[in-house]
């Protein structure tokens, strides 16, 4: 099998798993919904839910950015500290 052969089946295995992927989304999902006319679920609980996303997203950046800092604290400590006893 030559590398040019085994590149086409990896990006025709990459296109299909990434079209099942998008395909199996929750914005798919919501636009068969809305195609079909079902209307949305959940009904009024947009709002919180929305809010739900906007403070599990802060809360993921401030995680984020105290990782960043103890990591920066951290390595600069370890490395100074060789061989020292």
């Amino acid at each position: 099998m030559s590398p040019d052969q085994v590149l086409i089946i990896i990006a025709i295995v990459t296109g299909a798993w990434t079209c099942t992927r998008i395909l199996r989304s929750p914005i798919a999902e919501a636009l068969a919904r809305r195609i079909g006319g079902t209307g949305q679920p959940g009904g009024g609980q947009d709002g919180e839910l929305a809010e739900l996303r906007a403070r599990v997203a802060e809360l993921e950046e401030r995680a984020e950015f105290t990782e960043r800092v103890l990591l920066r604290e951290r390595q600069p400590g370890e490395l100074g500290r060789g061989g020292k006893p």
